[in-house]
């Protein structure tokens, strides 16, 4: 069983120590793993922010996520995919990772300038356009289609990004089921 698969079964047992102890061995065995690092940034941001945990270890959480955080961003800073998902898991609460609350976006941007073809970073540009412009809410439409299609190739590559990526393509879905109910009557041919 290789580690994504091990991480999924810890975290779905809410086995919080376990699945750290391995992400740090992950990261020791391989410290240029993108993944490894986007795995352990989220895996602790989403413990920090959303799960259960032993409180009296909180700061212990905290710390290492910081710790994570800074290590992968010095390593992948120039990196589309880390910017995207990093973006993404700091808007949770960036404070926890030390950073400003515009430093969230400007990952985001990056990441789209880095790889502007990358169906899943435009996401990114899709929830900011102004929806009173006719264009902007045909081009949101269809992207927001495209996010529910049954093979849609945003939702298998959001999923192959474990729970950071599921966590995600929720948000999409939500969005674009959103944008669909919304808009429909407004789609201009």
């Amino acid at each position: 069983m290789n580690w994504k698969e091990q991480l999924k079964i810890l975290e779905q047992h809410k086995e919080w120590d376990l699945a750290i102890d391995l992400m740090k061995n992950v990261i020791t065995e391989n410290p240029n793993n993108v993944d490894a690092y986007l795995y352990m940034n989220y895996l602790l941001m989403n413990l920090l922010v959303e799960e259960d945990h032993d409180e009296s270890k909180h700061d212990y959480y905290e710390t290492l996520l910081k710790h994570y955080f800074e290590e992968s961003y010095t390593k992948f800073s120039d990196n589309a995919e880390y910017l995207f998902y990093t973006g993404v898991t700091a808007y949770m609460s960036e404070w926890y990772m030390g950073l400003k609350d515009d430093e969230p976006q400007k990952m985001l941007d990056k990441a789209m300038l880095l790889d502007p073809n990358n169906l899943v970073f435009k996401r990114t540009y899709y929830i900011f356009l102004d929806l009173k412009n006719p264009k902007h809410i045909n081009e949101v439409y269809n992207y927001a289609n495209l996010v529910l299609e049954k093979n849609s190739p945003i939702r298998k590559a959001l999923l192959q990004k474990g729970s950071l990526g599921e966590y995600i393509f929720g948000m999409m879905e939500h969005w674009s089921k959103d944008i669909i109910k919304n808009y429909s009557s407004k789609i201009y041919t």
